[in-house]
Order: C-alpha cells, then sequence, then structure tokens
C-alpha cells in the first residue's frame, strides 16, 4: 500500500512540476506551491480509496440504513385477495399520497408478494399510525330503520312500532340505535342471518358502534340493500373541531349527486318518522353512517324541523370518538379515496 502512494505521489508531483509555469520572480514559492497541491491531491486519493475499501453493498432499507437497525420501521401487508397488476399499481399510488402526507420519508414498494413501507427515523406511534392510513377507506350512509335487519330477518322499518324493532330503532335509557346489544348479533349469527338472504341482495355486515377489532365478543347488525351514498359522492374531508363540543370530527361537503342524493335519504327518514310517530309519542329516524363496515355514528332526523330532508349543499360533520390524530388521518384516507384491495399487516 505504501508503495502505491508513493508511486501515486511520484507521478503527481512529476506532473504538477512539469505543469508549473518558469519564472525568474517567484520559484521558490511556487515551487512550494506545487508540492503543497500534490500532497493535498494524494490524501484525497488515498480517502477514496479507502472509502470504496469500506463501502459494502447499499442496504434494501436505504442509504445508510440497516433493516435491523433501530432507527427503521418496515411493515409489510399482505393483500387479502389475488390482486392484479393494476390493483397492485393503484394501491401502492394511493398508500404514497396518504403516507406523504402524514409520515415523512416513507416509502411504499412492492416485494415477494408484499406490500412493504419502510419508514426512517420513525417518530412515535409511527406503526400505529402508518396502519391507520392503510386502512381501506370506504364510507357509506344508510337508511338506519330502513336497512337494519332484526333477528327475525325484516327490516326493522317494516315492524315499527313492534317492540324489538322499537328498541332498536329508538335505542334504550342507556344505549343508542346501533350499539352492541340493541338487537346485535355474534359475528357467527350474523353471518346465519345474512345467508337466510337471496343471493341476489345486497348485504352487508356492520360492527356495532364503538366496537374495536373483531374478535369473539364483537357485536355486528345485518344491513340490506346498496348504500344511499358512498366516498365517491364527497369532497375535501378535513379535520376539524366542533365548535359546540370541541370534539375532534371529520367535516366534508358533497358533489352535486351526493348533495342531492344527502337530501334524498333524510328526507325519507324525516318522512317515516312523521308516519310512525303518534299522539304524544315522537318516533325520530335515523341514518347509518358506516366507515370500513363499522357503525360510526346512526344521527336522527327531526322530522319536524326537516320535514323535507336535510339539504347536502352544506356538508356534514362526522362524528366517531376521534382523537386529534385519528380525525387527521381519517381525512387524510377520505381525501385519496379507498384502496383497491384490501390489506392485513403482515410484520
Amino acid at each position: 500500500m505504501s508503495d502505491y502512494f508513493d508511486r501515486v505521489e511520484r507521478q503527481i508531483a512529476q506532473r504538477v512540476e512539469a505543469g508549473v509555469p518558469r519564472s525568474t520572480r517567484l520559484p521558490a514559492i511556487v515551487g512550494r506551491l506545487g508540492y503543497v497541491a500534490a500532497v493535498l491531491i494524494v490524501i484525497v486519493v488515498a480517502g477514496a480509496f479507502l472509502l470504496a475499501r469500506g463501502a459494502g453493498p447499499t442496504s434494501p432499507a436505504g442509504p445508510g440504513l440497516s433493516p435491523n437497525s433501530s432507527n427503521v420501521l418496515s411493515i409489510s401487508f399482505t393483500p387479502q385477495s389475488a390482486p392484479h397488476r393494476g390493483a397492485i399499481s393503484h394501491t401502492l399510488q394511493i398508500l404514497r399520497n396518504r403516507l406523504y402526507e402524514a409520515v415523512p420519508g416513507a416509502r411504499v414498494s412492492w416485494t415477494g408478494g408484499h406490500i412493504v413501507v419502510v419508514v426512517p427515523h420513525p417518530r412515535r406511534n409511527a406503526r400505529a399510525q402508518i396502519l391507520a392510513l392503510s386502512a381501506p377507506g370506504h364510507l357509506e350512509f344508510y337508511d338506519w330503520e330502513g336497512s337494519v335487519i332484526a333477528p327475525n330477518g325484516n327490516t326493522v322499518a317494516s315492524l315499527l312500532p313492534d317492540p324489538p324493532a322499537l328498541i332498536m330503532s329508538q335505542g334504550s335509557g342507556t344505549a343508542a340505535p346501533g350499539d352492541p346489544g340493541l338487537g346485535s348479533l355474534s359475528l357467527h349469527r350474523a353471518r346465519e342471518l345474512a345467508a337466510k338472504e337471496p343471493a341476489s341482495i345486497r348485504l352487508a355486515l356492520v360492527q356495532a358502534v364503538g366496537q374495536g377489532a373483531r374478535g369473539a365478543a364483537a357485536q355486528f347488525y345485518v344491513l340490506r340493500g346498496a348504500p344511499a351514498l358512498s366516498e365517491s359522492d364527497i369532497t375535501n374531508p378535513r379535520a376539524s373541531t366542533d365548535p359546540n363540543t370541541r370534539v375532534p370530527d371529520v367535516t366534508f361537503n358533497f358533489t352535486p349527486g351526493g348533495a342531492k342524493a344527502f337530501h334524498a335519504l333524510t328526507a325519507a327518514v324525516a318522512r317515516r318518522g312523521a308516519q310512525v310517530s303518534r299522539l304524544g309519542e315522537t318516533l325520530e329516524q335515523h341514518f347509518a353512517v358506516v366507515l370500513d363496515n363499522r357503525l360510526t355514528e346512526v344521527p336522527y332526523v327531526d322530522y319536524k324541523q326537516y320535514p323535507d330532508g336535510i339539504s347536502g349543499n352544506e356538508g356534514v360533520d362526522l362524528i366517531a370518538g376521534f382523537t386529534t390524530q385519528s380525525a387527521k388521518d381519517t381525512a387524510i384516507v377520505l381525501r385519496y379515496g379507498p384502496l383497491p384491495i384490501d390489506l392485513t399487516a403482515a410484520g
């Protein structure tokens, strides 16, 4: 190694010396500058040589990052069904858009049959946020009493004012419509109930309000028919705070078609409320908001205040027990549209 650098130094010194212009006024200064330049160049060459020897292959997590390093977060997602190339490409782009806004430096790739998200220098709760931002992103509005099926297979609207249907429609003293325990079923029983419906009927199994991850204790409702609105009918979702309660929420507007559909939905609900209410008794009717197969809320429509339904021109507030962070994440998920394929965290 020393012979190599001696040889390089001599060659550089010879080139510098050969290139030094002849001068009778400053021969000593020029000579010293040439020698200094030669030494500096040798040092640079040596440094580059040593760096080249010490550099290994680039880490798959990125330059300077190791997959096993504590400053790298890697999460793999497995598609729940066999996706085609176009669905994979679209899913990757949507995830990149979502994460770009919320998780700086996150990279999304398709590797070995998995979607892999890598985050250098992850912040606190980064994993939980990435999981939240990987949600399907399906939003649906239903006529609650007109869609939810009682355990006997009939819709609640068709059974009013029978007592079991009244409980599912009006709630109880301690629970509101859509909460667990008001006609809700275990997943097994909900599937049995759905299996009795004709194959041509569209059904949705939705978790009760406030339910967490699916498990043995999770409770479900079966909704019959297509939703009145979906995520394609909304615009400009954003995180906000209710001015009266100071509770985090998500607000959005409707497309022109969505505004008409929302008005038609609430008008039907209001008219039924006026029909089923008897003298001295008010039976407000409801619509249901479902986010990724979970009931988020079941608001009522005051048929006396809104006998012709609620205009959709002003948009709505989605209140679903959000924290400030979950409201931001939900707004981002809705902003970029639903994933073409559902994902399950695999690592």
